[in-house]
């Protein structure tokens, strides 16, 4: 049911960007290209881990100043597909620089925010997102899609932290505090550490973890409705 509303809310998504004075041709063929079906299994499917770093919790309070991203085709990680886009910006990142060691010049040499969404809605056509604690990182997306281009983001998306929770609970293990941390997932499936709070490392290291909770499924691994958050 959940893709199926998805594909409701995509549908009309495209309808209202239809009426846009200025269309973007990356947000067209992001609206028009189909999806997986729900039925696909996994590694049939085309896939997209996106990370972010931002200045804050919050996407009213905060903001974009990295996007990182890699595809996942036919069950392994697309090294070649991987981009890392530092974002512009006339805001200061303040001391959540101490957390992502982002640095006001450093987004000097960064490209304007509506450049790298576009270069993500390329990257993303065809394709379905995953994402580590998916409403933090959807919630920037949602603001900032809506305030460049007046569009609705309605892309599907798996997300590890939940597909984790879900295991953890099934086998009725308890969840102590930072157990849903993306690192402390990895090291359940004897993954390697990989420093934290930079946006492609974390796109990849989000990858990896998504490839090894499929395959720990079962042999064939799940459809792509049952990735689906």
């Amino acid at each position: 049911m959940g893709l199926f509303l998805d594909r409701l809310r995509h549908r009309r998504a495209w309808r209202r960007y239809q009426r846009h004075p200025q269309p973007q041709p990356q947000l067209e063929k992001l609206l028009q290209v189909p999806w997986p079906q729900g039925n696909t299994l996994w590694d049939q499917a085309s896939w997209l881990a996106i990370d972010l770093e931002t200045t804050g919790l919050e996407p009213q309070e905060g903001y974009i100043i990295s996007i990182g991203w890699v595809a996942i085709e036919e069950g392994r990680v697309k090294l070649e597909s991987a981009r890392h886009l530092l974002i512009d910006s006339a805001n200061l990142v303040g001391d959540s620089a101490t957390i992502h060691h982002i640095r006001d010049r450093d987004l000097a040499a960064g490209v304007p925010l509506a450049d790298a969404l576009l270069a993500l809605a390329s990257a993303l056509t065809g394709r379905l997102a995953i994402m580590h604690h998916k409403p933090l990182d959807e919630g920037f997306l949602k603001l900032a899609f809506q305030e460049q281009f007046g569009l609705d983001w309605v892309q599907p998306a798996a997300d590890t932290l939940a597909l984790e929770r879900r295991r953890m609970a099934r086998r009725e293990a308890g969840i102590h505090q930072g157990a849903l941390r993306l690192g402390s997932c990895r090291r359940r499936y004897r993954l390697p550490d990989y420093p934290a709070h930079n946006a492609l490392d974390d796109a990849i290291a989000c990858a990896e973890l998504f490839i090894a909770q499929a395959r720990h499924v079962s042999a064939a691994g799940p459809r792509v409705s049952q990735c689906l958050s």
